[in-house]
């Protein structure tokens, strides 16, 4: 089977999780793996998987990923399709129930006929240092809220857990095939 992760990212920290995502799978489950950015992805007739991961900004998926499902909402019912989102609220169960629900919900409600086979949420990460003077300020009214601290580098990403949903992912996959 061949699986495309197609990916969009605003500062480097979904990229890191799809480059694991496709590490444990091609190591795990020898799946051919692609690992693209969501903008460079040219077609997906030729996946059987498609795996679409979304940094989290303003509350939603970002617009490109919006864009990537609207573009191929004919194929993708087609394809086994699994999602994530990289939020910095998704730091733990609660987080990631919270942005499973609300924000990929806002793909699977709008495409019901996809074959969502697994989603789920990581922890994120952000460098305050790196963010323009209006980022921050919006970063520190939002996060204000949530406990994370919002000054210097803060990363909530879980990688044992990451681990786990690919490996998870990947079962399913198999399991797929041979059914």
């Amino acid at each position: 089977m061949k699986a495309l992760i197609a990916y969009s990212s605003g500062y480097g920290a979904t990229k890191e999780v799809s480059q694991k995502i496709g590490q444990v799978l091609q190591q795990e489950n020898s799946l051919q793996v692609d690992i693209i950015s969501i903008d460079e992805v040219d077609g997906i007739k030729d996946y059987d998987v498609v795996i679409v991961g979304s940094s989290v900004r303003a509350d939603r998926p970002l617009a490109n990923v919006r864009d990537f499902f609207r573009r191929y909402r004919f194929v993708l019912p087609t394809k086994y399709v699994a999602l994530f989102a990289v939020c910095l609220a998704a730091k733990d169960e609660e987080g990631r129930e919270k942005v499973k629900r609300e924000y990929l919900s806002q793909i699977t409600d709008k495409y019901p006929q996809l074959k969502v086979v697994a989603s789920e949420a990581f922890g994120g990460k952000i460098d305050f240092d790196r963010l323009n003077p209006v980022m921050q300020n919006l970063m520190h009214r939002v996060l204000d809220k949530t406990g994370i601290p919002t000054f210097g580098s803060v990363d909530t990403r879980d990688w044992n857990f990451i681990r786990s949903w690919a490996e998870n992912l990947g079962q399913i996959i198999a399991s797929a095939k041979s059914g």
